[in-house]
């Protein structure tokens, strides 16, 4: 199974947040996605996540929150299946800087642009819900 990391960081009125620009995998190329990626041999998701946006954004946030893991069955096009850890947390939004060749961008939360992939338009909304931020967690299965 190939596991993977994902974060948002919002600002502290949760008004913006940060995305990245993707070039890579090409179903992704010229959308925007949360910043992330896959974990590396022996590491956990949250280690993954502090490295990933780090690595990409330049900014090392420490208190990430998981908020979900979405998993997806293994099929014919995926016969490892895969597991996502989603990550949120606030900071210093306007502190990011890209540090790859994949751009590092702005946005406002009411307005989650419509180039990004589609499952942002329900993430976004989800993770602001005060229940996420403070206390709750979720789990979803992608079926096929």
């Amino acid at each position: 199974m190939q596991v993977y990391a994902c974060g948002f960081l919002f600002s502290d009125d949760r008004k913006r947040v940060v995305l990245i620009r993707k070039n890579r995998p090409a179903w992704q190329a010229g959308k925007l996605n949360g910043v992330g990626g896959k974990l590396e041999p022996g590491e956990t998701p949250l280690e993954a996540m502090r490295r990933e946006f780090r690595e990409e954004a330049g900014l090392d946030v420490r208190d990430w929150r998981r908020c979900f893991v979405l998993r997806g069955e293994p099929s014919p096009a995926d016969p490892r299946g895969w597991e996502g850890h989603f990550f949120c947390a606030t900071g210093d939004v306007d502190a990011c800087r890209s540090r790859t060749d994949e751009g590092i961008e702005l946005h406002l939360t009411a307005a989650v642009p419509t180039d990004t992939i589609p499952n942002l338009r329900w993430m976004i909304p989800m993770i602001l819900d005060d229940g996420v931020f403070k206390d709750r967690a979720y789990e979803l299965e992608v079926c096929r």
